[in-house]
């Protein structure tokens, strides 16, 4: 048998293994608690390490050139694109720390529904009455997951985004902005039966 046969007769055989879920899920005395990591886009950490580093050097050559007294003052044009480009840097390295050190968590109880956003033990509480929630449900991507950039940063402003949503008063709130849908469905049947029951028609 020929190499490029043997090959293609194993790559017909191959079994692909169902993935487990990548949430956690405990009973907490404050309720049903869900751990979701956020999830790691390779080519986005990869090309934003890249960019980081030419951000680096544009950096500090700026910086050096602002605080050199022997050159001439500065002008409001450098330091503005300096305080730009200092928040430009500061936004990608958030974003690779979120991919590597981001969470966020539910802790569902009768009362509420609290949404946590958090990164080495620092976030931001977001606290829903259980009584105002409305159509708890699963939502499907808007676009395909792998063009998808909703992952690779923390979803701190806004409605959120994410598979999982419900409403609340006038706006509609999307949390679990790193499941799949398969994760998503699967933990929003977990996270029902420690809500009141009408939340979910």
């Amino acid at each position: 048998m020929l190499a490029c046969d043997y090959f293609y007769v194993v790559a017909q055989q191959m079994h692909i293994q169902p993935q487990a879920a990548r949430f956690q899920a405990e009973s907490t005395i404050d309720g049903f608690r869900v751990v979701i990591p956020a999830s790691r886009n390779w080519f986005s950490i990869l090309f934003f390490g890249a960019w980081l580093c030419g951000w680096a050097v544009g950096e500090t050559r700026v910086a050096g050139q602002l605080l050199d007294p022997v050159n001439k003052p500065a002008t409001a044009f450098s330091l503005f694109w300096l305080i730009c480009w200092t928040l430009g840097g500061i936004y990608v390295f958030g974003s690779i720390l979120w991919q590597f050190a981001g969470r966020e968590v539910l802790t569902a109880n009768s009362l509420a529904l609290t949404y946590r956003i958090e990164m080495f033990g620092v976030g931001v509480n977001r606290s829903y009455s259980a009584s105002d929630i409305k159509n708890l449900r699963t939502t499907e991507y808007a676009v395909a997951p792998n063009w998808s950039q909703r992952g690779t940063f923390p979803p701190l402003f806004g409605s959120g985004r994410g598979l999982i949503a419900f409403d609340y008063g006038t706006r509609t709130i999307r949390i679990g902005s790193s499941l799949e849908e398969a994760e998503a469905k699967a933990l929003l049947t977990s996270l029902l039966p420690h809500l009141p029951r009408q939340i979910g028609d």
